[in-house]
């Protein structure tokens, strides 16, 4: 009896026990409570906000009590505007508390200043933030922003070497509440190789010339220029998809806005110095040399890798060529690809690799290679040199000779692919006439292919006769593909959106093919558009038709496109319009 009374108490002692003990161990691990600043960048143009925050966090400790600041005096900087905010967040048993100010600024005056730290009073005790420095810069006069809606394309060169890469960055700034933006078709840069490039920055709000604007950037594009002289680039247009309405009523409208234009200088590269080919390389580059083996045996295999690792043009170079000795039998190189295309240009490293078998043993010497580029930076040539490799090798120069019985009786040495021996003919002799000349079988044989012409004949004319039902069996597939492809869309309409997109391409393009007659690699606007006016198709139906068609491809490319089932409709009832229209 007294046992079982006093086995619930020693519960509780060690109930109570345990989380004292847990308590102490909070304690020994410490609260720590600390003052931080926060500015969102380090330069910013007069007339520009920006934001200040002091943050008062604490982590494995509760703030609790009123707390106060104090130093908060931003001198010539205007205070636009302040907020607060606290956060609680518990992580495995650890409690973290903070306490932020916002301070919204501007600044009429360039030059730097300082934004004080502010000092956090709780409980009896200061929690120092520490000061900052911020830079204020001029407006930039070529900013050319005026306007609610702009579009600009800004080139980080204007003037450069052929086959020197330049970026271009679309930005959008709006004055109205903004969701995004999406290109209206890629633009054609002639003159240039182009990567066209999605950069989803997130949009934040900036003041130019006194006028507050959401602003972001959508897409960049890496422009090398193959051509010499000053190249206007092509407007770009697109849609900025704009905030309308309140609560339930709230609604998305594009707006198509057109970005300014822009011309580049395009030079030519200085003459080559003498000795110098002239380069395709333009960019700062390396060249490595590596090979499987210096040793091997007659008739085995070695590889030579060729690498050019750097910054530039890099995709312009396709051909690279190794002087082998004659006693090696070679294969064309293997190119190896590894160059990507970023915001910071075009780099990576290209390999070539070279496979040669050698015929004959003995000690051979692989020249070294000469390759002449041009660094634009340093406005000069350089030239990249491979090092130079001996091979060694041995076994017997026989094990290729492979012997042939020729109908002299003699032996044709074959080596590699030359041919030792040639058999000589001493005398033709004319051949004897055969009895089947002017035989009854002869004639048999003459009238049975007269008759197989005739058949022939025959057959090919009906099947002429018969083209026109197989055209009209094929137009009236059309629709039944374009239905199956249309009816596979529906199914993902709340799924996968890139398979989606696909698939009403696809619906409308075997559309097109059937019905039009028209081959795979005539898939193109110009032949569509040349095919439906032959056929009198209004000009309304031609430009919505390309235009789904462009939506869909342009829909990897961008999240801000016609919601799934507006775009299923829209293929659907084109493909049902052009049905009645088209033969």
């Amino acid at each position: 009896m007294k046992i079982s009374l006093h086995i619930p108490k020693i519960k509780w002692n060690c109930i109570i026990f345990t989380v004292l003990l847990l308590s102490f161990n909070g304690l020994l691990a410490g609260g720590t409570i600390q003052g931080i600043t926060e500015i969102e960048g380090a330069e910013f143009e007069v007339g520009e906000q920006f934001t200040v925050q002091y943050i008062l966090q604490s982590t494995g400790q509760q703030l609790q009590g009123n707390y106060q600041i104090s130093g908060d005096n931003f001198g010539p900087l205007n205070v636009l505007g302040q907020n607060s905010g606290n956060s609680t967040s518990i992580v495995n048993g650890s409690i973290s508390q903070s306490i932020t100010l916002t301070y919204y600024l501007k600044s009429t005056k360039t030059g730097i200043f300082k934004i004080p730290g502010i000092k956090f009073l709780l409980n009896g005790k200061q929690y120092p933030c520490q000061n900052k420095t911020i830079k204020i810069i001029k407006q930039r006069k070529d900013s050319g922003i005026s306007g609610d809606l702009i579009l600009k394309l800004k080139p980080n060169k204007t003037s450069v070497y052929v086959g020197e890469p330049i970026r271009c960055d679309l930005q959008w700034y709006s004055s109205f509440q903004t969701q995004g933006f999406r290109l209206k078709e890629l633009p054609k840069f002639d003159g240039f190789v182009v990567k066209a490039l999605e950069t989803k920055t997130k949009s934040k709000l900036k003041t130019i010339n006194g006028k507050k604007y959401l602003t972001g950037k959508s897409y960049s594009f890496i422009l090398t220029p193959i051509k010499v002289g000053t190249v206007k680039l092509p407007v770009v247009k697109g849609d900025i998809y704009l905030t309308t309405g309140r609560g339930f009523f709230q609604q998305t409208e594009p707006r198509e806005i057109t970005s300014n234009s822009v011309s580049l200088k395009i030079k030519s590269l200085p003459v080559a110095p003498k000795g110098n080919s002239s380069p395709v390389l333009v960019g700062q580059f390396k060249l490595k040399t590596r090979l499987d083996k210096k040793e091997l045996k007659v008739n085995d295999a070695v590889t030579i890798r060729l690498s050019i690792k750097g910054n530039g043009n890099l995709n312009a170079i396709n051909d690279l060529k190794i002087n082998f000795p004659s006693a090696f039998e070679t294969l064309p190189p293997t190119i190896k690809n590894n160059v990507k295309t970023d915001l910071s240009g075009i780099h990576g490293t290209k390999t070539f690799e070279f496979v040669a078998i050698p015929r004959q043993p003995g000690s051979f010497t692989i020249p070294s290679i000469r390759i002449s580029a041009f660094n634009p930076k340093q406005k000069k040539y350089y030239i990249l040199n491979s090092e130079p490799v001996t091979i060694e090798v041995t076994g017997s120069g026989s094990l290729d000779v492979n012997p042939y019985s020729s109908s002299g009786g003699k032996d044709v040495e074959i080596q590699g692919s030359d041919i030792r021996y040639i058999n000589e003919v001493e005398k033709l002799s004319a051949e004897k006439n055969s009895d089947y000349t002017r035989s009854v079988f002869q004639y048999l044989i003459l009238a049975l292919s007269l008759l197989t012409f005739g058949i022939g004949s025959f057959a090919f004319q009906k099947r002429l006769l018969s083209k026109s039902e197989v055209k009209n069996k094929q137009k009236a597939k059309a629709n039944k593909v374009a239905k199956k492809y249309l009816k596979s869309a529906q199914k993902e309409i709340n799924g996968d959106k890139n398979k989606f997109y696909a698939l009403v391409d696809d619906a409308l393009n075997n559309y097109l093919l059937g019905k039009l007659m028209i081959e795979q690699s005539q898939l193109k606007q110009e032949t569509i558009t040349d095919e439906f006016k032959k056929q009198n198709i209004n000009d309304s139906l031609i430009k919505e038709t390309l235009k789904i068609s462009n939506d869909c491809k342009m829909a990897r490319f961008s999240p801000l496109v016609l919601a799934p089932n507006e775009m299923f409709l829209k293929a659907e009832k084109v493909i049902n319009e052009l049905e009645n229209q088209l033969k």
